[in-house]
C-alpha cells in the first residue's frame, strides 16, 4: 500500500491560515508502521476525499483537539499542557490550512464542495462502479476471465434442499474472501429469482437505519436495473419513501462487490433493490431495543412493497463478521488463542443464523457489547427478520489474518 508523505510538526512554514475554531469532520484514524515509525493514517470516512494523510502521533493528537470548541490559541495551550512542547502558531495555522484544503473540516469549503458533488450525483440515472479498476478489473473480458477462474472449482453439481430465499455473502475484497464467495455464490444460480433485494453495511456515518437506492447500478459487465414499478411502489410507501437516500451508495463497497458475482451466476434478467444499513450501536448500548417502532415499520413497509410488486425475490446480505486486532484498535496480541476465541464466538452467531433467529443473533452481539465489531450486524439482522420461518445452512467460513489484524466472514443459504 502506498502512503502519502508523513506530516510532522517540524515542516517548513507556509502561507499563514486562520480558522477561528476548526471542527474536524468524521475522519478515520488508522495506525500503521512505515520505515519502523508508528504513524496514523487519516482518511475520509465519508469517501468524499480519496487522498489520505499520514501523520505522526503528535500531529494526530493536535488534530484531535480541533473539535470546534477551541480557538487556535487554546489548541496551542492544551497541546503544550499535555505534551510539554511549545508549537509556534504559524505551524498550527499551516496544519489547519492543509486539513481544510483536504476538506477534513466542517466549513464553507467543505459545504460548497459537497453541494456540488451531491447535485451532480443526483442527476445521474445510474450509480457508477466505484471499485472498477481498483478492486477488480474495469475491462469486461478480464473481469469475466477472473470470475471464471474464481469459480472454476465450484462447478460441481449441487442440489439445493429447498427453494432458495436468501444468500449471506461476505463483502471483503475478492482476493481475501474468494473461498467463501466461491462456496456460497454457486447456490445463487439455483435461486431463479427475478428480484434480488441486497442489504449491505454502510461503512460511512449515517443517521438512518436504512438508505434505499432507486438508481440502476453499473458494472463493467452491464447495467443492472431497479425496475420502474418497484421504484414507484417504494416512493408511494409512506414509510420507505422517507428512507430513500442515494448519497451513501456512491462509494460503498458492500453492495457493489456482490453485483459482478450475481451477474456471473444468474443467467436470466433480474432487478435489484439496494439497501444500505446504518449502525445499531444505539441498540447495543441500550438506548433503543429491537422492538423499536422504526424496526417494525421498516420490515413491514418492505414486505408490503414486495407483496404488491409480486415478483419472487431473494434476500441477499453482503456482510462480514468480526474485525479484531491492531488495525481496529485492539491492544491484545492476535495469537492463535485470540483467533480461536473469536472463531468460537462467531460460531455462536452462526448458530442463530442457521436457525434464522434475528433476535438471538442480536442478543449474542449485544452480550459482548459488539467488542469484535460485527460490521454485518444490521444487514444480517434485517435479513433474518425478513426470512423468519425459513431455515439456513452455513456453507463457508473463514478468518483472514495478517498476524496483526483479522476479519472473519461466512456464507449462508436460506431455504423455504
Amino acid at each position: 500500500m502506498d502512503f502519502p508523505a508523513v506530516f510532522h510538526l517540524s515542516f517548513c512554514y507556509g502561507i499563514s491560515f486562520a480558522m477561528e475554531k476548526p471542527k474536524l469532520r468524521f475522519i478515520e484514524a488508522v495506525p500503521f508502521v512505515q520505515d519502523e515509525q508508528e504513524l496514523i493514517l487519516l482518511r475520509d470516512a465519508e469517501g468524499v476525499v480519496e487522498q489520505a494523510l499520514a501523520v505522526t502521533r503528535e500531529v494526530a493528537f493536535m488534530i484531535s483537539l480541533m473539535d470546534g470548541s477551541r480557538t487556535l490559541r487554546e489548541i496551542q495551550a492544551d497541546f503544550m499542557r499535555a505534551t510539554g512542547e511549545m508549537v509556534y502558531m504559524e505551524r498550527i495555522e499551516e496544519l489547519v490550512r492543509l486539513m481544510d484544503e483536504n476538506l477534513m473540516f466542517q466549513g464553507d469549503r467543505y459545504y460548497s464542495y459537497m453541494k456540488g458533488l451531491r447535485d451532480e450525483y443526483d442527476r445521474r440515472p445510474a450509480r457508477e462502479a466505484h471499485l472498477a479498476g481498483k478492486s477488480y478489473s474495469s475491462n469486461p473480458i478480464e473481469l469475466l476471465a477472473f470470475l471464471e477462474d474464481m469459480f472454476e472449482s465450484a462447478k460441481d453439481g449441487i442440489v439445493p434442499s429447498g427453494e432458495i430465499t436468501g444468500i449471506l455473502a461476505p463483502h471483503i475484497d475478492y482476493q481475501r474472501g474468494a473461498g467463501v464467495y466461491r462456496q456460497v455464490y454457486r447456490y445463487l444460480k439455483h435461486a431463479g429469482k427475478p428480484l434480488i433485494v441486497i442489504f449491505g453495511t454502510c461503512h460511512r456515518p449515517t443517521d438512518r437505519l436504512w438508505s434505499i437506492s432507486l438508481k440502476d447500478f453499473e458494472t463493467p459487465l452491464e447495467t443492472i436495473p431497479c425496475g420502474q414499478g418497484l421504484r414507484d411502489l417504494v416512493r408511494q410507501n409512506s414509510v420507505l419513501n422517507r428512507y430513500i437516500d442515494e448519497w451513501p451508495h456512491r462509494t460503498e463497497h458492500s453492495i457493489e462487490l456482490q453485483l459482478p458475482l450475481i451477474q456471473f451466476m444468474v443467467q436470466e434478467d433480474f432487478e435489484i433493490l439496494p439497501i444500505l444499513t446504518g449502525s445499531m450501536h444505539e441498540f447495543i448500548e441500550g438506548g433503543r431495543d429491537t422492538d423499536d417502532e422504526e424496526v417494525g415499520l421498516l420490515i413491514g413497509g418492505l414486505k408490503d412493497v414486495l407483496g404488491s410488486y409480486g415478483r419472487p425475490c431473494c434476500i441477499l446480505a453482503g456482510a462480514d463478521l468480526a474485525h479484531i486486532g491492531d488495525q481496529f484498535g485492539d491492544s491484545y496480541p492476535l495469537d492463535r488463542v485470540a483467533l480461536q476465541g473469536s472463531r468460537e464466538k462467531d460460531e455462536q452467531i452462526l448458530s442463530h443464523i442457521r436457525n434464522v433467529d434475528g433476535e438471538g443473533f442480536f442478543r449474542v452481539i449485544e452480550a459482548e457489547k459488539d467488542s469484535r465489531r460485527i460490521c454485518g450486524l444490521t444487514p444480517i439482522y434485517f435479513q433474518l427478520k425478513l426470512l423468519e420461518g425459513c431455515r439456513a445452512d452455513i456453507v463457508g467460513y473463514d478468518q483472514w489474518t495478517d498476524g496483526r489484524s483479522s476479519v472473519s466472514f461466512a456464507g449462508g443459504v436460506f431455504y423455504r
